[in-house]
């Protein structure tokens, strides 16, 4: 529905969504909006301290239970948002109740059969689109929010969706506009727009810092486990995951195929996999499984390099380095600037609870980076080992602060990054040329595909 010219909000017809993972929490939410919102409700909903939810105040909870043709279906607290507050610009009732699978359907249906319309998430946002309650970015967030997989991603999303990184945006358009402005009063003359430029570039710069951090929350850094056999990968992810994911075979080789599991360290989400051991084979079963690995590698954005503290350092050991120098290669030209450095490989020596052969030097030689020493079996060294998986990301979180976490986000942003750079003599020249214009005009239309989405 398009909006109509002088009318503030559309009116919809009254939708109802769940909005909560079915099943993986214990608390379900089903959000119902639109003009009767209170109204379909109110069919359902019996409530103490309350008779008609049209009366109810915005941002009020109403503890009660939802009923189905007379049967007690669960307790229930509503979350009343009038029209005005809501981010949807319609009437918003939010129905939480208990995350089991059979309670939220329940409820679901007994919400349609009052009237809603039964409808999946984004509908709910193209009503906040389209009632000018939020902007792309917000929605963005609410998006990723759904499928948010740790508490520190949902802190930031949150944010983000209230509108920290919309209003940092907002703020680029400004400074735009104010250089813009300078340049059409003075015509030429002294460099007074040098600050504003300066302060732009600052506020891109500072962004684009952040997109590491918050594309990591919405999109899981892929962290591969790589080794020969039986240095103990599968010991050492069953011991991250905190229980036995995996069988534990003592013959050499034993894990065919890839594993891949979701983890939190430090609120950080990594999917960990779990490869087969790289080594040299006639076996085609072995064969398939190796390449996959090749596959997995490709993948990844982290590598966890598994070598065994009990046994000398062989041509396995040498093939495992020559096959991460490869890796190296081929990830350098990726987005987000996540370039396999040497922080992207984290060397592990296993078993160091045994007597030690490995030569350790010529693996820290190779990869430039100091070994960590752990023991997977006894679940020693691990506090090392998480400190250098998330150590390139500024944890140091402030409510509020404005955070890039998508890659289109980064895209357009690194874009206008270049343009202020290869632009910066015509920005701040003291004569002005049509060129100047252009320039601002290309980073105004970045700004605003960034926070308008087209």
């Amino acid at each position: 529905m398009k909006m109509v010219k002088g009318q503030t909000f559309i009116k919809h017809k009254t939708i109802a969504s769940i909005v909560t993972p079915l099943g993986e929490g214990g608390i379900g939410k089903i959000v119902v909006s639109g003009p009767e919102a209170l109204n379909v409700v109110n069919t359902v909903f019996k409530g103490k301290g309350i008779d008609d939810l049209c009366d109810a105040g915005s941002h009020k909870l109403y503890y009660g239970h939802i009923h189905d043709r007379g049967e007690k279906i669960d307790e229930v607290i509503l979350n009343i948002i009038r029209q005005g507050d809501s981010f949807t610009g319609e009437d918003v009732v939010e129905v939480n109740c208990h995350g089991g699978i059979r309670v939220v359907m329940r409820i679901y249906e007994c919400l349609q059969a009052a009237g809603a319309e039964g409808v999946e998430w984004d509908s709910l946002l193209s009503q906040s689109l389209e009632n000018s309650k939020m902007d792309f970015i917000q929605k963005e967030a609410l998006q990723e929010l759904v499928q948010a997989r740790t508490k520190l991603g949902v802190k930031v999303l949150l944010d983000q969706s209230a509108g920290a990184l919309s209003v940092a945006l907002k703020q680029g358009l400004e400074i735009i506009e104010r250089i813009k402005h300078s340049f059409s009063l003075r015509g030429d003359g002294e460099n007074s727009q040098d600050e504003s430029v300066s302060s732009l570039a600052n506020l891109i710069g500072g962004l684009l810092k952040t997109a590491p951090f918050g594309v990591a929350l919405t999109t899981p850094q892929v962290l591969v486990i790589l080794g020969k056999p039986n240095v103990g990968k599968s010991t050492l992810i069953n011991a991250i995951l905190g229980e036995e994911r995996m069988l534990v075979h003592h013959e050499p080789g034993t894990t065919r195929d890839y594993v891949s599991e979701f983890i939190s360290i430090e609120g950080i989400p990594f999917e960990l996999v779990d490869t087969a051991g790289m080594r040299q084979t006639s076996d085609m079963l072995e064969v398939m499984s190796m390449e996959m690995t090749q596959e997995q590698l490709l993948r990844a954005d982290k590598v966890i390099t598994v070598f065994d503290n009990s046994r000398n350092f062989d041509q396995e050991d040498e093939g495992i380095l020559s096959v991460l120098s490869f890796w190296q290669t081929a990830k350098s030209s990726g987005e987000l600037q996540q370039k396999a450095s040497a922080r992207a490989i984290i060397p592990v020596v296993n078993k160091c609870d045994l007597p030690a052969k490995l030569d350790k030097l010529r693996i820290e030689a190779a990869l430039q980076q100091p070994v960590c020493c752990i023991s997977a079996l006894n679940k020693e060294g691990f506090k090392d080992l998480n400190r250098r998986l998330v150590q390139k990301f500024n944890m140091a979180y402030k409510p509020m602060r404005p955070i890039v976490f998508t890659k289109r986000q980064y895209r357009l942003l690194s874009k206008a990054d270049a343009l202020v750079k290869q632009e910066g003599d015509c920005l701040t020249a003291k004569n002005v040329s049509d060129r100047t214009f252009q320039v601002l005009d290309e980073l105004k239309n970045i700004f605003k595909t960034c926070l308008e989405g087209h």
